[in-house]
């Protein structure tokens, strides 16, 4: 029996069919690499934040760069280094004691919005799949800093190290805000607050010295008490001098406000017994 050859054609369609399932074979493997890295961006990105957030448990205040980098990092030595960026005054002052900071998240949205998160405590970013760290920090005016998240897929570099060059914005972002971390730290269990429950009693013409004190601030306190002065007792920068003239109280209201972050402010009333 005389045995039937393949024809070209019949050997090109093979040859077509063949290269079609391998170049699917290479896409899908291609496909399946690039989720790989992207999942260990993500895990990454999440090992840092956690990791920064137990040292602020800890601590009370935010790692710095360099900490961060050979001691909290997942990422070996030998590669490129994760992002992280935050308010560098919360690196040696109590996170509690502050009511913002000078740190924003900047997001576009696939809509072409753009989304502004302000009072950022920390930020951490991945160059995920692309080695390409696309996402960078920027100052935004009055000693503020903003990080620019961009839409996915969107074909830009705004980071020029380590590598400056345009493509598809692939970089994972984690950030935490003041109020989230402050939540986790548990600041209601250290208020800014004055420590004086009460203050002495006075007697009648005889000289009268008390103080105010508070706990808990992280910068200079001003304390300014009214009427300032009463029954021949003044209060000056939260300090009450006088040799009382009349018996009967003295009711003061105290306000003791911080000079920085912000304008932090607490008020208590105090009152002043003047014994015959």
């Amino acid at each position: 029996m005389k045995k039937r050859a393949f024809t070209l054609i019949e050997l090109s369609i093979v040859l077509v069919i063949i290269g079609l399932i391998i170049g699917g074979s290479f896409k899908v493997l291609k496909t399946m690499r690039e989720n790989a890295k992207i999942t260990n961006a993500k895990n990454d990105v999440q090992a840092a934040k956690n990791a920064i957030i137990g040292y602020a448990m800890s601590f009370n205040y935010l790692p710095t760069k360099t900490f961060f980098e050979s001691d909290l990092s997942p990422i070996k030595a030998n590669q490129h280094q994760l992002l992280y960026v935050h308010d560098t005054a919360l690196e040696t002052k109590n996170i509690c004691a502050f009511v913002s900071t000078l740190l924003n998240v900047q997001v576009d949205h696939k809509d072409g919005t753009t989304q502004t998160i302000p009072n950022i405590a920390f930020a951490v970013a991945s160059e995920s799949a692309n080695k390409n760290l696309q996402t960078k920090l920027t100052a935004s005016g009055g000693g503020a800093f903003k990080i620019e998240v961009r839409k996915p897929y969107e074909k830009i570099d705004d980071e020029p190290n380590p590598i400056n060059r345009a493509e598809e914005y692939d970089d994972i972002v984690a950030w935490v805000t003041l109020p989230e971390l402050q939540k986790l730290i548990d600041c209601s269990a250290q208020p800014f607050r004055f420590l004086n429950n009460d203050l002495p009693k006075a007697r009648l013409f005889q000289p009268y010295s008390a103080s105010l004190y508070v706990e808990n601030n992280i910068s200079s306190v001003t304390i300014v008490c009214n009427p300032p002065s009463d029954k021949n007792i003044s209060s000056t920068a939260g300090t009450f001098t006088g040799n009382p003239n009349a018996t009967g109280t003295s009711l003061r209201t105290c306000t003791a406000t911080e000079a920085s972050p912000g304008t932090r402010s607490i008020i208590k009333k105090f009152l002043i017994i003047i014994d015959p």
